[in-house]
């Protein structure tokens, strides 16, 4: 069967037809900036649901729907929001401007904003955290002032980019302790991988943008539905503006003549024709449809083994008090020099009695092949030692879901390796987080990577192009003391 997706671009009637490969959130980003902008884009997904990694799925074992990791964006993911709008879903997120963190003395402390100016306006509740004591808060006010002071981009780029994230605390006289408990943490949960094996470049952008310049850059959102919920609209967009989306379509080879894609074999329609191709893919994905000649004409489809790739574990727990009482109180707590990184309220659940948990690991190098058993177990006592009110819970049930190629490694030296959306190949645009995004491999470096393939793409078929969505502005006193 051959599905002929093309029309001829000299004729004035038909619109230009362009294949987007993937239905992850660069996919859907991508292919819904291109609807919107009259583009008649077809998008195929192999699953039968769109979200790719940041999804839901049914889960035998339980009956329900649940989230593959608990995934949140926070105030300075602009393009992520910008998406949500687009597909009318963004009163489906649930906003936290308090963030609590623990550790395992059971004292619960609270991030949250005041009225003073960025970078000051976390400042008193930083420093009334009783998980730290005060060498460490004078430490850490220090660090956050090396952190403003460092330009990833600009002047400090390479050398931050080639030393590790650890490194570059150290050399900040940031203490062990302090570097496990507060900095470790959130950089694991940002970026996914262990501070000894990310670029400083990274971390250092998650602290100046998501903490530091603006006072609604941190403020967490949480989908207060299955994720998969979120992506279902944008079939509706993307068919209302006269696309179309073909799920449980696998993809298989591009075939290719004189440095152009003529067409992609699928798994149940055939040969797939469009004018373009954007593929959305990972690059492990992405090297199996591409032939050696196309890796030897577009130096972007080189083998992509050069990137390691970092795992996610995310474990369900239904637990229950004897007496009835709140298993956790918070609808979310940050674990201090814990194995677990957070761990979120999902409420009671009826069905089975008890409260639902959801815990993630983020880069779990050391946890990922071991077995499901062992993994519930960590996280059964690390949830009673540290969330107060668990002592004496038992554990009903769980579910351990586990990413092991989650995302790329953030390395040092990793940069270079990201491609761009164009290149020689002239008909096959690239989107993915671990494109040059600007960004470590998130769901807001996902959405950018959509939309920067989709501008290149307008941007070359004469179509005015609409890039990234602006940036929170930092705020006065934060450029002054940055310069």
């Amino acid at each position: 069967m051959i599905v002929r997706d093309t029309h001829s671009t000299s004729q004035a009637d038909s619109p230009h037809t362009v294949l987007v490969v993937g239905g992850g959130l660069a996919g859907i980003a991508a292919a819904v900036r291109l609807a919107r902008a009259g583009v008649k884009v077809t998008l195929i997904e192999t699953r039968q649901r769109l979200g790719g990694r940041a999804t839901s799925f049914e889960d035998p074992q339980t009956g329900r729907t649940l989230d593959n990791c608990q995934h949140v964006l926070l105030g300075c993911c602009t393009n992520l929001l910008d998406l949500y709008r687009m597909l009318g879903v963004e009163h489906c997120i649930r906003w936290h401007r308090t963030l609590y963190f623990t550790d395992h003395s059971g004292a619960v402390d609270t991030l949250v904003a005041d009225d003073l100016p960025a970078p000051l306006h976390m400042t008193r509740s930083l420093m009334a955290f009783r998980t730290l004591t005060l060498k460490q808060k004078l430490e850490l006010s220090l660090g956050m002032l090396a952190v403003m002071k460092a330009d990833f981009r600009g002047r400090d780029a390479q050398a931050l980019e080639e030393i590790s994230f650890l490194d570059w605390l150290r050399a900040h006289n940031q203490g062990e302790e302090l570097i496990r408990k507060f900095w470790a943490v959130i950089a694991i949960s940002a970026i996914n991988e262990l501070p000894e094996r990310m670029a400083a470049s990274h971390a250092i952008q998650v602290f100046q943008e998501g903490f530091l310049n603006h006072p609604d850059a941190y403020v967490m959102g949480v989908s207060a539905v299955p994720l998969v919920q979120l992506y279902d609209a944008a079939q509706r967009v993307i068919e209302a503006a006269g696309g179309r989306v073909m799920l449980s379509t696998g993809a298989e080879r591009f075939t290719y003549h004189a440095v152009r894609v003529a067409g992609l074999q699928t798994t149940r329609s055939g040969t797939i024709y469009a004018d373009d191709y954007l593929s959305a893919l990972p690059f492990d994905r992405l090297d199996k449809l591409c032939n050696e000649a196309m890796a030897r004409d577009d130096a972007r489809l080189t083998p992509r083994d050069r990137f390691a790739v970092s795992p996610i574990i995310g474990i369900h727990l239904w637990m229950k008090n004897p007496d009835g009482s709140t298993v956790m109180r918070h609808p979310h707590l940050v674990l201090m020099d814990s194995p677990l990184q957070w761990v979120f309220q999902k409420g009671h659940d009826t069905e089975v009695g008890g409260e639902h948990l959801h815990a993630v690991v983020s880069a779990a190098h050391g946890l990922v092949d071991q077995s499901a058993e062992s993994i519930l177990s960590m996280a059964e006592r690390e949830v009673r030692s540290s969330v107060p009110g668990a002592q004496r819970a038992t554990l009903i049930t769980g579910r351990v879901v586990k990413e092991k190629r989650a995302t790329f490694s953030a390395a040092p030296g990793s940069a270079k390796l990201r491609p761009g959306a164009r290149g020689a190949i002239g008909n096959l645009y690239l989107a993915g987080d671990w494109c040059q995004t600007g960004w470590p491999a998130t769901m807001e470096g996902a959405v950018r990577s959509g939309y920067l393939a989709a501008h290149a793409l307008l941007e070359d078929i004469g179509h005015p192009p609409k890039s990234l969505v602006d940036d929170l502005e930092p705020s006065l006193l934060y450029r002054m003391i940055a310069r």
